[in-house]
């Protein structure tokens, strides 16, 4: 039986491995400055501390049937990559996460954006899922 306290063990484990450090934007709506006629866009900060970038562990190949790829017989090749963020982070599509700090000095400034937050984050588990 999953208690309480197992449940809290299980996520400080969890949370242990995220080693790495990142920060969350939620893009916001343009707004153009008055003197000059620039649109920026906006965004606000959600998240920023630990987190974990991992790939899939393995490399997949992906041919869209149809396109020119699969007309040269060509194989594109596809990482997929997941970040862990703590329980109880909120996040939506298109969040920005920037990597801040890695082991991994390829991932330091390394800009995602996410398509598919998980609702485990949230505490609740996706429609149909696992």
């Amino acid at each position: 039986m999953l208690t309480a306290s197992v449940l809290e063990r299980a996520r400080e484990s969890a949370e242990s491995l995220m080693t790495d450090e990142c920060t969350v934007v939620r893009p916001g709506e343009a707004v153009t400055d008055p003197n000059t006629g620039e649109v920026k866009p906006t965004s606000t900060q959600v998240y920023a501390g630990r987190c974990k970038v991992q790939t899939s562990g393995g490399l997949a190949s992906e041919n869209v049937e149809g396109s020119a790829a699969q007309t040269m017989g060509a194989v594109s090749l596809v990482w997929s990559l997941y970040i862990h963020f703590p329980f109880g982070t909120m996040l939506r599509n298109g969040d920005l996460v920037t990597v801040t700090k890695s082991a991994n000095p390829e991932l330091v400034g390394r800009r995602y954006r996410m398509i598919s937050p998980s609702l485990r984050s949230r505490g609740r588990r996706p429609a149909g899922g696992t």
